[in-house]
This record gives C-alpha cells, structure tokens and sequence, in this order.
C-alpha cells in the first residue's frame, strides 16, 4: 500500500501572490507515530511550500508527552517542520485530553478523560523557532494572515471533569452555542485583503450553518480535520463516493456530516488524518497500519482558467 494520500488544490486568487501550503491534521503523537513522523516532514520539503498548517490533536493524550524523551522527539520534528516553512497549528479535543487513574481504553463504557489545558506544553512549544500554536491567537507575515481558532472541551461535550459517556447508541453533538461564543473571541472581519486567509480549526462540524459560515467569509481557506475521513479504507475509498464517511468522532454511524476529505462550500477544507486510528483506541488501533498518511498542497494562481472551478485531485504516493 502506498504511503501517503495526497489531496491537491488549486484556487484562483487573482488579488493575492501565489502561494502554496502544506496542510495536515490529526497527528495523534504518540510512541507509535514516529515513522509516520518522519515520513511527512520529508513529503512536506518535497513540496517546498511557504507555510505548513496543523489542524488540531497534535498529540493523542497528555500522556504520550508527558515522558521527557516523548515530548523531546515531538519537538525535534516539529523543529524539522519549522526549517521548512513556518508551522502554524490549532488545538484540537485530543489537545486536552488526560487519562484519569480508571481510565479504560477503546469503546469501554467506562472510557473517558479528564480535560486538561497543558498552558506549559504550549508555551514550549511557542518557544520553537518558526513553530506557532495559536490558541485563538493570530501568525502574520507579509503574505499570510493565519488565525487559530479554539473549540474548547464544552463544545465536543465533554467538561473540565470528564468526557460525556459516548457510544454508537449514544453519540454526542457539538455544540453549536459555544462555537459562536468562541468566533466572539477572534477577528472575523476587516481581514487584510491582499494576503492569503486562513482559519485553522479542528472540527468541520457546524462550520457551514448560514449562522456560523456568513462570520466566516472573508477567509481564503478555512482548513479543519478532527473527521479521519469518515474511517473509510483505501480499497472502499476510491469507489465510496460522497460527503459521510462510516463513523465520526463522536460515533455517529453513516452520519450526515462532513466526514470525507474535500472541499465543503467556497473555503471550507476537510484533511484526513496523520494517524488515522489513535492509540487510546486500544486494542483496535492496531488497523491503523490499513490507512495512509493523509496531507494536502493547496496552492493560489492567478491563472484564470481555474476561475470558475478549482483544481482537486487526489493521488497515492510512496
């Protein structure tokens, strides 16, 4: 099977130079990710673009840096990004996500996690050069404007003491009150006109509602992940088309919800997972190794002959 599932955009922006962006999410860094780790930051030189992005759960837990030698290899690679192009990321749920003494891993009814703002985690990771996690905070540069955007532990539903008790039978549903309070909290408009938009969120759920999308239009690219592509494997994939994947994050089955890769509306860009299948799913998590690396090169042109459509592809690479 190849390595990596390569989504490719071209976007007609006739006002702003022409730019290119390696985009990725969903890490999910753990002792088991390292391969993968070093595969993408070597796909993402060969790309050669101006920034990088991380759309949210750079790790899978807490835990999985809480160890000195952990949280050490996950900034030596963030450091490798960094020396190809700023790196801009988003917190996403598994952000905050802390295993309490009981805790059970994969679809056990007594699964859950405490939410932790790890406030030092991310100061260290500030302190990287070239490396920015902006936690409803904003990168500029000359060329780009980049907001991060958080969605705290109450809108996936579950608290500052324990995750809600999802299931199949018993899915969650993010809440759309406290996405809008959030969006209260950042700049959405008088945006700069000549420089590439991007807002980094991690759940694409809710963002395309009239009520939260009509805050959302003056940025270029709204990139999010959190979706795993619906979990849909290579072979099903490429004959499985469509905007529902087979399961969402809150274990939704065949859900009505953006799930799949792609583009949604006129900026809105779901990615697929770094790690499809992370590691606090348990004994399943070993299916991981079923599933590519997901990343994606979105680029601007001025070449007008993608005006009236962009240009999407996607392609297995080694």
């Amino acid at each position: 099977m190849k390595s990596f599932y390569h989504s490719y955009y071209r976007f007609y922006k006739p006002s702003q130079k022409e730019h290119k962006i390696f985009a990725i999410s969903d890490v999910h860094f753990s002792d088991r990710t390292t391969d993968n780790l070093a595969k993408t930051a070597e796909f993402a030189a060969q790309q050669r673009p101006q920034i990088i992005t991380i759309s949210g759960d750079l790790v899978d837990n807490l835990e999985a840096v809480d160890a000195t030698a952990n949280r050490a290899r996950l900034k030596a690679w963030l450091k490798r990004l960094g020396k190809i192009a700023p790196v801009c990321i988003c917190l996403g749920n598994h952000d905050f996500y802390r295993k309490p003494a009981d805790f059970k891993s994969g679809l056990s009814k007594k699964r859950g996690y405490i939410a932790e703002k790890n406030q030092q985690l991310i100061d260290e990771i500030n302190e990287i050069n070239n490396i920015y996690l902006l936690d409803n905070a904003v990168y500029e540069d000359k060329e780009f404007y980049v907001q991060g955007l958080t969605l705290p532990p109450e809108y996936y539903n579950f608290d500052y003491k324990t995750e809600k008790q999802e299931s199949i039978s018993n899915p969650g549903t993010e809440s759309k009150k406290v996405l809008l309070e959030q969006l209260e909290l950042i700049k959405t408009t008088g945006l700069p006109k000549h420089k590439t938009k991007i807002l980094l969120v991690h759940s694409p759920v809710r963002i395309t509602e009239k009520s939260v999308a009509k805050k959302l239009t003056e940025f270029d690219f709204i990139f999010a992940g959190h979706m795993h592509n619906g979990v849909v494997p290579p072979l099903l994939n490429e004959i499985w088309r469509g905007h529902s994947g087979i399961l969402t994050p809150d274990k939704h089955l065949f859900a009505n919800q953006n799930t799949r890769i792609g583009l949604y509306g006129n900026n809105l860009i779901v990615l697929g997972a770094l790690t499809t299948i992370q590691s606090g799913a348990g004994r399943i998590a070993f299916i991981n190794h079923l599933f590519p690396v997901y990343v994606a090169t979105v680029e601007t042109t001025k070449n007008d002959i993608y005006a009236r459509k962009p240009d999407i592809h996607h392609k297995y690479h080694k």
